[in-house]
């Protein structure tokens, strides 16, 4: 009903306005409804379904023709672009058109993905074409095309196998209101909920001037501009727009909530008026209430890197900490997303805040490499599973930094000034006797762990080689 209700107020609307401000093309998937057919899946997007066994249909009903799709399937009346193995891409007809025009349209990534890309053949374009989604959520994007000749052409691509539902595609002609500013990203930038250690962030707010004449002026106005939260690159762009950049500055009390309004001021070429564009600044900081500081000495704790990751806007993309937890094992190899504990995988750690955890969302997975990967894979130091580390390397969220394997974590371990490590008992260090066994073999227990001693030879539980003494 949503889709019809839409296309009836469209025609509506058309009614009243221009023939020039027509869409050029539209394609809504509208007809992808067909839930009683046991063959085809039209699930998903639309009916807040992100994930799982949904958008399975492998027809896809367009309300324009001529689209080209690999390896798409249709959710509920929307697009699904992209498997879990291939990349998906989504080509729109030949749209015919010249000069300039506005592609828009909402994308949703599938669960745990993120990525997607948009490219344009017969036109260009300076605003961004490569898409960070929301989890859950649509997100309503808006591309400006210029140096048309003939038409164009649209494709939107999965990145590195990440999927995603499209929806309402539109491409309009450029807007021919003049003596106008436009912010094309909206009229808010959130820099969103970041950690009390958060280091200075920034976004670039792209400006254009329609019609205007002389420059545009560019200054912050009200809230907490007088307290300098918040930075600008430039004060004046010229009459046809640019690029500014807003900053936030470390050091905000946590706790708060800060904004300001960011004033764009020109004049229209025409009438001489003054033009006024107000764009909305926000930042939150939050004190999360880490327990350790991320140091060797105090190193952040497993709940610590995901909580951290849980916050938008933390910034560690440059910056080593020191992480410690109890090592479960590595993770399976050669996948795309975690999928299990493994004790064969010598790429990477599986650490937790308690040794006994078994509930996967409180993981924290370490890539590991060079001479870290030597000592701290669980295939060649088995007596490590169930013992505390430390290691120092990039901590991983879901906002700059990719996830390892679809988890927080830590990444670039390589070195043996980034881990510490419980050194190998050797026999000498055998202190407490677990009890006796049979024909020369005892069990022991060293530093809370439990091992089998035969003769001079000691092993773990589950039968591993730790040390020879005849060595």
């Amino acid at each position: 009903m949503r889709k019809i209700f839409l296309l009836f107020l469209a025609a509506v609307l058309s009614l009243s306005v221009t023939a020039e401000m027509t869409p050029l093309f539209y394609e809504g998937f509208t007809r992808c409804i067909d839930e009683e057919d046991e063959n085809y899946g039209y699930t998903g997007g639309n009916d807040n379904r992100w994930g799982g066994d949904v958008a399975t249909a492998v027809v896809v009903y367009q309300d324009a023709p001529e689209w080209t799709l690999d390896y798409c399937n249709g959710g509920l009346q929307c697009l699904k672009v992209g498997t879990s193995s291939k990349q998906g891409k989504a080509t729109t007809p030949f749209i015919p058109c010249e000069g300039e025009a506005v592609l828009s349209f909402r994308a949703a990534p599938w669960e745990g993905d993120s990525i997607m890309t948009v490219s344009i053949s017969g036109g260009n374009t300076q605003d961004p074409t490569a898409f960070n989604l929301k989890k859950h959520q649509w997100t309503d994007i808006t591309i400006r095309i210029s140096d048309i000749t003939s038409g164009i052409k649209v494709t939107f691509s999965s990145y590195y196998k990440h999927r995603f539902f499209l929806d309402e595609v539109y491409v309009r002609p450029q807007d021919p209101t003049v003596g106008v500013i436009r912010v094309p990203d909206g009229t808010t930038v959130d820099f969103g909920l970041v950690g009390c250690n958060y280091k200075a962030d920034s976004r670039i707010v792209r400006v254009e001037g329609v019609n205007l004449k002389g420059n545009i002026s560019v200054k912050l106005e009200g809230g907490n501009a007088s307290q300098g939260v918040f930075d600008l690159s430039t004060a004046s762009l010229p009459a046809a727009g640019g690029s500014l950049t807003v900053t936030t500055r470390p050091g905000a009390a946590s706790g708060s909530m800060f904004g300001t309004t960011l004033m764009l001021q020109g004049k229209d070429a025409k009438t001489n008026e003054t033009v006024l564009k107000k764009v909305s600044l926000m930042m939150e900081v939050s004190s999360l209430n880490l327990e350790g500081a991320g140091t060797k000495p105090d190193p952040y704790t497993c709940g610590d890197v995901l909580l951290l990751a849980a916050n938008e806007g933390t910034v560690w993309n440059d910056t080593y900490y020191w992480v410690t937890g109890y090592v479960l094992g590595g993770v399976k190899r050669y996948q795309e997303q975690y999928n299990g504990i493994s004790y064969t995988d010598n790429l990477s750690l599986v650490l937790a805040a308690d040794p006994a955890e078994t509930n996967d969302s409180k993981y924290v997975l370490v890539q590991i490499s060079g001479n870290a990967r030597a000592a701290l894979n669980v295939v060649d130091n088995p007596e490590l599973i169930g013992q505390q580390i430390k290691v120092n390397g990039l901590l991983l969220n879901d906002n700059l930094n990719p996830n390892y394997l679809g988890k927080p974590g830590v990444r670039d371990v390589r070195t043996d000034a980034q881990y510490v490590r419980p050194a190998k008992p050797g026999l000498e260090e055998i202190e407490e006797v677990f009890g006796e066994g049979h024909a020369g073999t005892r069990k022991i227990l060293y530093d809370g762990q439990l091992y089998i001693l035969r003769g001079e030879t000691l092993y773990t539980i589950t039968g591993q080689l730790i040390h020879n003494g005849s060595n």
